[in-house]
Parts: C-alpha cells; structure tokens; sequence
C-alpha cells in the first residue's frame, strides 16, 4: 500500500514539474517537447564559438613549439648528423560541446568542449653539430603527420574561460 502512495506522489510530482516552465526546458533539451522557434541551446553556442577558439589556439601553440626539438639522424652508418624537428599546427577541428554537471561543492555549471588540431612536422637540414642544428630554421617539409585533441572549459553562458586546454588524448 506505502508503494501505491509513493508511485501516485512520484507521478503526480512528475506531473506538476513537467507542466511548469523549468521542466519544459528539461524536456525541450531531451528532445521529448518541440523547442520554440529561435532556441539556442547551449551546447550549440559553444560550437559556435569553437571555431574562433580553435584559431585563437592555433597560433599559442605553433608559438610555444616554435624552438623545437634538436633530433640526431644515424642513417649513415659512418656519421650521424643532428637537426631540428618542429611540430606545426595547421588546422583547428571542432568536434564536441557537452554539458557538465556541478564540480565539487561549487554549484557552478557549464561546458567542456573538445577541439581536435592537426600537425605536421618541419625539419632543418643536417648538421655535424647540435649548435648548428639549433640556430638553424625548420623549413623542409617532415614525414611525420598527426592530429591532437584538447578539452575547453566554458560557462552556462557558453563563454570561453580563456585557460589553455587540457589534453584529451
């Protein structure tokens, strides 16, 4: 009997919350009632934004990797030589927005977005010396190709915090 009361105080619970504003939205955002005409959910205005981010970010990173890395070539058996490989990003993808739930104790809510970068890697020539392959400049196209993927904190707004990503690889 104590079940029969508590389904009929859960349904009509149910009930009343579907009917008010706050549960219409619920079931606008699960796809259960039609949205009104010019809705913009908030998923869909962090999208929006990505693409911008995804420049924004295009240049931080190809500015933080401009130095590179001094790699040593043994392909001649004899001889080694030493180069510099840089990883250049040439292309922002966005892919994802989701809503996040509460962190912590905080109550605040919003967005993760996921942004995906492709990469390619320039190389310098050859040189018998590191010092020489570190002053030299990566121009010569590499063989090594390859795609990053970064996560992006935004607000309930759908406003970007400004922090770098997070690696989501």
């Amino acid at each position: 009997m104590r079940l029969f009361y508590r389904s009929i105080s859960l349904l009509s619970t149910i009930l009343i919350v579907g009917c008010s504003g706050a549960g219409g939205t619920v079931l606008e955002d699960f796809g259960i009632k039609e949205r009104p005409e010019g809705y913009v959910s908030g998923s869909d205005k962090v999208m929006a934004n990505m693409k911008a981010i995804g420049n924004a970010e295009l240049k931080r990173l190809n500015a933080s990797n401009r130095h590179g890395e001094i790699q040593y070539d043994d392909s001649d058996s004899l001889r080694g030589k030493f180069y510099k490989e840089v990883r250049v990003y040439t292309r922002a993808y966005p892919l994802d927005a989701q809503p996040t739930g509460r962190r912590g104790n905080s109550r605040q809510r919003g967005f993760t977005g996921l942004i995906e970068y492709a990469y390619e890697f320039k190389e310098s020539r050859r040189f018998d010396n590191r010092a020489e392959a570190a002053a030299a400049n990566a121009e010569i196209p590499g063989r090594k190709r390859g795609r990053e993927r970064f996560r992006y904190n935004f607000n309930s707004a759908g406003a970007w915090d400004g922090a770098r990503g997070d690696s989501a690889n």
